[in-house]
């Protein structure tokens, strides 16, 4: 696997230099803009970002996501409903694996979210209907703010350290670029 490419601030779209400056900052652009970098340096395909409810006793999926640019078509347009299905999901603490990170702040990985079980993967059936395999989900501070990303592929993959690091490394870079 080729290493990531370094993220530049200027590879940032979603961030003009106006909005990267004020103390307004929406938290839904800095994860989209962090969800795109992932993506398009890595070779996940999709990716999107749990949040806390406003009273922290849920996660539910956020605003932000992203599907990579160089997929075809029909697979940009599974990614778009795989996302729209999950729409539907809030999560407990513990709950499928965006809240089995939040609890243990830890990273996962899963070989195959569509063999999973649903009481370890609730959304394995979506999974299934749109392809989505290997999954990979961290925890990140974005300021203040707390999200799960999660990046998904349409293979199977064991548990790759490489593209773990690559993942964890995008991530922490992005957030030094972000003055939060």
């Amino acid at each position: 696997m080729t290493k990531p490419e370094r993220i530049r601030e200027g590879d940032l779209p979603y961030l003009s230099a106006s909005t990267r400056n004020t103390s307004s900052l929406k938290v839904d652009p800095v994860l989209t803009a962090l969800l795109q970098a992932v993506c398009e340096t890595t070779v996940w395909e999709y990716g999107e970002a749990w949040t806390p409810t406003p009273d922290r006793e849920l996660l539910e999926i956020s605003s932000a996501w992203y599907t990579r640019t160089n997929l075809s078509s029909d697979r940009r347009i599974d990614w778009e409903h795989f996302h729209n299905c999950s729409q539907k999901f809030v999560l407990h603490p513990g709950e499928g694996l965006p809240g089995r990170v939040w609890v243990t702040q830890e990273a996962e990985w899963l070989v195959d979210a569509a063999a999973e079980l649903k009481s370890y993967f609730l959304r394995n059936q979506i999974a299934k209907a749109f392809g989505a395999r290997a999954t990979f989900g961290l925890p990140v501070s974005i300021g203040a703010s707390q999200a799960i990303l999660v990046f998904f592929m349409s293979e199977v993959r064991k548990e790759d350290p490489h593209l773990i690091e690559a993942t964890q490394t995008a991530v922490a870079h992005l957030s030094e670029l972000l003055p939060l």
